[in-house]
């Protein structure tokens, strides 16, 4: 169980933010405060091996200048010796020459020829040369030794002891470490409540999300003083709620009508049946009660093929299979299956549609076909009905108008709502279920294009159905 726990914190932590920014902040200011440790380091080491060098130089450029003047006197060159190592304390010197070997030491006693570890290093060359050799565990030094010309040829040493200064650097990079450390603890625990409180703002956004519902979708979140990076993201966040409302509320609303829509076709059936088992009938008066209850039915059924052509055309997201259809012969046969109805209520039809459009044939004629349906509703006798299609530049219009009793203004922004009608009488009376202008702006919607209606009232209507031109070459898709 304490396993358990210790993964699940473990996973949080490493999904939280605030520790990834502590984190970076923390490695990022440890490596900013090592390299410039280290940097001054080693400019410091440097610093005093510079110094030491330059005096061990001075100190060999002395004795050497002793050694010519003194020729073959070495007690001159001893007691120069000596002066030149009493001058600084912790310098040796001494000469030798290969056939003679030490002919003048500035002390008695010498650590590095007296040792248990002699020195016995020689430069190769007449530069001078320089080595750190250490006589003890804490005993260090640097030797500087060059060679000089002349008969007999001479060797000058001169060494320092560094164990101070060791000592010294030793103790800086101790201090350098635990500085470090100590910066590195102090990152943590800076950068972890620099990021908390940084994030806060991305705290205040979750709880301000988690506290919306579906009753609160009214709300807005982007008109405080978020930061900058957060602004865009409450702007957006807006857009979806905005987004989520408005279907929310056509949900509402398609859901009302729906069950309003329903309501009134279910207690009509409802109340012939109670009517007919209310007392004993003639055969022609249950005739005419199944009559009209077939009307309700079929009009129950269109209503439902309707919605699930809705519900199917806002889900459908593959491609239509279009086809280059001939326009004059897609709305020929439709106004041949209309002209008995258009002949019955003196209504003239007019096809002069010419062209070709990509379209699926079956969806442009039920597109078509609603239009028609809706403007021979709205025609009286001696009216006409026309249609003929334009072009522009990268679409096509097709255009059906009617002389019909037309749309008021106060309903011609709302007809394309499901199951609202502008004539509840032809509603109640089983002419239209209120879904036909919805289902020929959602098949627009499958092609990618849109309707567009003018109406006057008492003049008539025109519905325009713009498609876009596509090139049928590699055009392939189907619709369920």
């Amino acid at each position: 169980m304490f396993l358990s726990y210790a993964n699940k914190t473990l996973l949080s932590l490493g999904r939280s933010m605030a520790l990834r920014l502590t984190l970076w902040y923390a490695l990022l200011s440890t490596l900013l405060i090592a390299v410039a440790g280290a940097a001054l380091y080693w400019i410091l080491a440097e610093q005093l091996r510079a110094a030491d060098s330059q005096i061990l130089t001075s100190k060999i450029h002395a004795v050497h200048t002793a050694i010519r003047n003194s020729t073959d006197n070495f007690s001159e060159l001893r007691h120069e010796t000596q002066l030149e190592a009493s001058t600084i304390r912790g310098v040796y010197i001494w000469v030798t020459r290969s056939q003679e070997g030490i002919i003048a030491r500035g002390r008695t006693y010498n650590p590095l020829l007296d040792s248990n570890k002699p020195f016995d290093r020689k430069p190769q060359a007449f530069q001078p040369e320089q080595w750190h050799w250490k006589v003890k565990k804490h005993e260090h030094f640097q030797v500087m030794a060059q060679r000089f010309a002349g008969k007999p040829a001479s060797i000058i040493y001169v060494a320092i002891r560094i164990s101070e200064r060791e000592h010294f650097l030793a103790f800086y990079r101790y201090a350098l470490a635990l500085s470090i450390v100590f910066a590195l603890l102090i990152a943590i625990v800076a950068g972890y409540l620099i990021a908390r409180r940084g994030l806060r703002p991305v705290h205040q956004l979750a709880s301000m999300v988690d506290e919306l519902s579906a009753s609160q979708l009214h709300r807005r979140i982007a008109g405080k003083n978020w930061p900058s990076e957060l602004a865009t993201l409450a702007e957006n966040f807006d857009q979806l709620l905005e987004r989520l409302e408005d279907s929310f509320a056509r949900i509402s609303r398609f859901s009302a009508d729906i069950a309003h829509e329903l309501r009134t076709p279910i207690h009509i059936l409802r109340g012939e049946g109670e009517l007919a088992l209310s007392k004993t009938r003639s055969i022609p008066e249950y005739q005419a009660c199944i009559a009209s209850a077939m009307d309700e039915y079929e009009r129950l059924s269109r209503m439902v093929d309707a919605l699930l052509f809705l519900a199917r055309a806002e889900q459908d997201h593959n491609a239509l299979d279009k086809q280059q259809l001939d326009i004059h012969q897609e709305m020929a046969s439709l106004c041949s299956f209309y002209q008995a109805m258009a002949d019955e209520q003196e209504v003239i039809l007019h096809n002069d549609t010419q062209g070709s459009i990509a379209a699926n044939s079956d969806l442009l004629r039920r597109a078509v076909s609603n239009l028609l349906s809706n403007a021979l509703r709205h025609t009286s006798a001696g009216g006409s009905i026309r249609m003929h299609s334009e072009w522009s530049r990268d679409q096509i219009q097709l255009i059906v108008s009617d002389t019909g009793s037309g749309i008021a203004d106060a309903d011609i922004d709302r007809v394309f709502d499901r199951f609202y009608s502008a004539d509840a009488a032809r509603m109640r009376r089983g002419q239209g279920t209120g879904l036909g202008l919805a289902i020929v702006q959602s098949i627009m919607r499958l092609h990618g294009g849109k309707i567009r209606l003018k109406s006057v009232p008492g003049k008539g209507t025109t519905a325009i159905l713009f498609f876009p031109i596509i090139s049928m070459d590699n055009h392939h898709g189907n619709i369920r």
